[in-house]
């Protein structure tokens, strides 16, 4: 699997990723003009009462920059004219129009949300899917290594972020900017002076509350781990329920728990508690900016260098700054914490020893066999190193009942399971049919060989359904009816 969580979703996602990227470049001119009708509106109607005044053109395309860029550059550039009308059919003109961009704007922000959502939703799937495949070609002595209640939730519960963010890892970020770096240039526009102060408070807005939340996502990270391992204790009672009630132990869990569940509570309730205080700062900080811009922009227009729709106009163009801004930053920190959280759960789905998806592919019908089965100079240890089987050599014709006999411990145990590979030869090899057994597809050894341990699995299911579960080849007409329409 990707190591990397940016690597697997522009891996299958790169489409999508483009093409919504491309609806986000193709709303940033709306949402400009949306920005600059407010303007427009109010200098309207504040010109309307004085004598002497002329209506202004309604939709005129003019291009002009504030001193002393735009008079160098010759600006302003008249485009277009636009359309003479009276005070008051530019007024409605220009509030119909205003109320067509809230549209469009709403209907760009609809359209890439329900996007973005549905392309983080099928890689969600995708990666579900490809960490229960792994599961399913875990060598046998893994599967002693991990707990299945740790397994269960990660696949279920810890990757469930990641299907929200894949769909906002590279659009969000690309939506939140473009209406940041419009609003801003929107002010700058206006103002310049009031852009720059604009400017320097995000800047340390955003450089404080990334500092502020850095040890949030440890404590996130903290938790994570804390409630993972809760899963696993309490997979453990299930599992050893019984020899709890025989040996008195009971109360002795409960306590443990109790434990567990105080330590998780205590960091959940410092995560909260640092959470708000920076929801405080982030607050004083949005609204910080326009005090200063009612304080500073009102003596500009007392003073004559700016017009009352011009500040209005930055006003509201602030006011819908702070939350793409803040949007941004939680964006930044959630990146971190699932891409922390992507790596924890590949790395526990990673092992060097991994079996070969050839073996596990459909292969039609299984042809039988036929020979003998040759095993030369073949060894097997458990996981402790504890010698099962030492340099065994036995030639054995399929068409014989063959019974291994023995005291306990003696390897006849192993020797069964190796057919069933559940124990793999440290050194020597066995062959049945005259070809490798750890190479046949288990299409073969399913159908072909079988293998009843004492600790057989019993399905969750009826008596029928269990006997005729090695009949489950391949999936059935009618009982994957979804997976033929899953576009991965």
């Amino acid at each position: 699997m990707e190591p990397s969580l940016y690597k697997y979703i522009w891996r299958y996602s790169r489409q999508e990723q483009i093409g919504v990227l491309s609806l986000v470049l193709m709303s940033a001119p709306f949402y400009f003009f949306s920005l600059d009708l407010p303007k427009q509106i109010v200098n309207l109607i504040s010109g309307a009462a004085q004598s002497g005044f002329v209506s202004p053109p309604l939709l005129p395309a003019v291009i002009d920059l504030p001193a002393p860029v735009g008079p160098a550059l010759g600006m302003p550039w008249v485009l277009f004219g636009g359309f003479t009308a009276d005070a008051f059919g530019t007024l409605v003109g220009l509030s119909l129009i205003f109320l067509g961009l809230v549209v469009i704007n709403g209907a760009f922000k609809m359209v890439i949300n329900t996007r973005k959502g549905r392309m983080g939703e099928r890689l969600l799937r995708r990666l579900r899917y490809e960490l229960v495949d792994r599961v399913l070609r875990f060598p046998p002595r893994h599967y002693r290594k991990v707990k299945p209640s740790e397994v269960a939730s990660m696949v279920k519960d810890e990757v469930e972020p990641l299907g929200t963010f894949i769909g906002d890892a590279i659009v969000w970020p690309a939506f939140l900017g473009m209406q940041a770096v419009v609003a801003i240039l929107f002010i700058l526009v206006q103002s310049v002076f009031l852009g720059a102060i604009a400017c320097l408070i995000l800047a340390v807005q955003f450089r404080l509350i990334s500092y502020l939340r850095e040890p949030i996502l440890k404590l996130i990270k903290k938790r994570q781990i804390q409630a993972r391992e809760l899963a696993g204790r309490v997979g453990e009672i299930v599992d050893g329920v019984a020899d709890i009630h025989v040996q008195d132990t009971s109360n002795y869990e409960r306590a443990d728990i109790s434990k567990r569940l105080g330590i998780i509570y205590e960091t959940r309730f410092e995560i909260y508690q640092r959470k708000f205080f920076v929801k405080f700062v982030n607050n004083f900080l949005a609204n910080f900016t326009p005090f200063i811009f009612y304080l500073l922009g009102g003596s500009l227009v007392l003073n004559g260098s700016l017009d009352v729709g011009q500040l209005v106009a930055v006003i509201v163009a602030y006011k819908d700054l702070p939350n793409p801004i803040k949007e941004l930053i939680d964006w930044y920190f959630t990146r971190r914490d699932v891409t922390i959280k992507y790596e924890q759960v590949i790395e526990q789905f990673q092992t060097a020893d991994l079996l070969d998806g050839a073996l596990q592919k459909p292969i039609g019908t299984a042809p039988p066999l036929a020979g003998a089965v040759d095993i030369t100079s073949l060894s097997v240890t458990d996981d402790s190193g504890f010698q099962l089987l030492d340099a065994l050599t036995l030639t054995v014709p399929l068409n014989q009942a063959v019974a291994v006999v023995g005291p306990a411990g003696c390897g006849k145990e192993a020797f069964g399971a190796l057919f069933a590979r559940q124990h793999a030869p440290s050194t020597g090899s066995i062959k049945v049919a005259g070809a490798e057994l750890q190479s046949l597809p288990e299409g073969i050894t399913g159908r072909r060989i079988g293998y009843a341990a004492a600790e057989g699995y019993f399905l969750p299911a009826s008596l029928r359904d269990n006997i005729l579960y090695g009949l489950k080849n391949e999936p059935r007409a009618g009982s994957n009816a979804g997976s033929a329409s899953m576009a991965w």
